[in-house]
């Protein structure tokens, strides 16, 4: 049995193990439900590089909250509800949970999303959620939403986008690739990636083009205007990672992924996240290895590398955080600083995900880098509580949908077409 394999193994055996007897508590519950869903669902299962991550982030997701470690390092507590809510025009193609969102510069696309009651959190079933194709744009400056051209397949959250200049770029985690004609309000088909992807949980791009890793550890990019796939030389730093995600920056092409030598037989040593670089040229450095098994590839700040979150995992020894961020000018890595702990959130808040530059929203909270703050999101007076769709634009957070959990799980009417605009 190889190394890598058998770190596999622990962690799926893990993942069974905790799910079958924990209870989800305050961890994201949209995120777990998404994952949840893509593993009953669509039967991928994510091997190689991807296993390593994923499975290692839901362990810690569904049980670490639940259970307490005094190794934890003095969390902060949860920080002043801060900002404020305004309502804006409802959406123009009904109501939607969990719609795929991007922002284009000037208007935020909302694109498909649930219909129909969504599967409760904790129900196996049959029939998959139905999603729509229908899509519109909505720009917060005038309050107006435009219908835009339906998508020539069902648009569901598990579709990653990304905006290319005036494309927009989506992956649906597998081999489906769409790019939409912002302009010309247009749909087409790209090329399937030339060997299978490491599905992050989302799509990055630099200078007109979308890069990704594929589940042997190679970083693939796709031109959407040429429509054609080519791939970067082979990380040749030693030892070869178990690598699972990219960030392309102005500072260099990030590769995150871990060592699938480091974790003993019994399963305890954490398996810390590695980043290397790519110059432009060459694969020129590979930074310290970190203290985080967090994905530091899943956001670039325009100065660091960061993994928002705010959970750490006790099973592993030193109960490493899942959070973190990297400063590729020192080539030091940190936790994230005042990081409020996860059992200080209140229950009622808000959990949107979406990031831009130094703001980040997660965890019911918005997190500057560059200031170092935390603040609260607190909710606007809806009804909504979860399975929205997010993105940021001009500085702002526009929140689309959602699901009354109260009722939604059993009549429709608890979807949500309500527009809702957070300002610092």
């Amino acid at each position: 049995m190889s190394p890598r394999t058998s770190i596999e193994d622990r962690l799926r055996s893990r993942l069974t193990d905790g799910l079958a007897g924990v209870d989800p508590g305050p961890g994201d519950r949209f995120a777990a439900e998404q994952l949840g869903r893509r593993l009953r669902r669509r039967r991928r299962i994510v091997e190689g590089a991807a296993a390593v991550a994923v499975l290692a982030v839901v362990v810690a997701l569904v049980a670490g909250p639940r259970l307490g470690d005094a190794r934890r390092v003095d969390p902060a507590p949860a920080p002043p509800v801060g900002g404020s809510w305004h309502a804006g025009a409802p959406s123009p193609v009904g109501p939607r949970w969990a719609p795929v969102t991007a922002w284009t510069g000037t208007e935020a696309l909302v694109l498909g999303g649930g219909t129909d009651s969504p599967c409760p959190p904790a129900a196996s079933c049959v029939a998959a959620d139905p999603m729509a194709e229908d899509g519109a744009a909505y720009d917060p400056a005038t309050d107006t939403w435009r219908r835009i051209a339906d998508a020539p397949v069902p648009i569901g959250y598990w579709f990653r986008p990304v905006v290319v200049g005036r494309t927009l770029v989506l992956f649906d985690g597998a081999r489906r690739w769409l790019a939409y004609d912002i302009e010309g309000d247009t749909w087409s088909s790209l090329p399937a990636a030339p060997a299978r992807v490491s599905d992050s949980g989302n799509l990055q791009a630099l200078d007109g083009q979308v890069y990704v890793m594929s589940t042997s550890g190679r970083v693939m990019v796709l031109n959407p205007a040429a429509r054609a796939w080519s791939r970067l030389p082979v990380d040749d730093q030693e030892p070869r990672l178990t690598a699972y995600s990219v960030l392309p920056t102005d500072d260099g092409i990030f590769a995150c992924g871990a060592d699938p030598d480091v974790a003993p037989d019994d399963g305890d040593t954490p398996p810390f996240t590695i980043v290397d670089r790519w110059d432009g040229a060459t694969w020129s450095e590979r930074f310290p290895t970190t203290g985080t098994i967090g994905d530091l590839c899943a956001h670039w700040t325009g100065t660091r590398l960061v993994a928002l979150d705010i959970q750490t995992a006790p099973g592993l020894d030193g109960n490493p955080p899942m959070g973190g961020r990297l400063d590729p000018e020192t080539g030091r890595w940190s936790r994230l600083p005042g990081a409020p702990d996860v059992e200080a959130r209140t229950g009622d808040g808000w959990y949107p995900h979406a990031a831009d530059g130094p703001l980040m929203a997660a965890w019911g909270y918005v997190y500057d880098d560059d200031a170092e703050t935390w603040t609260t999101l607190g909710r606007p007076r809806s009804d909504v509580d979860l399975q929205q769709g997010a993105v940021w634009g001009d500085g702002r957070l526009m929140v689309f949908g959602g699901i009354d959990e109260a009722t939604a799980y059993d009549d429709p009417s608890g979807i949500s077409d309500e527009t809702w605009i957070w300002s610092p």
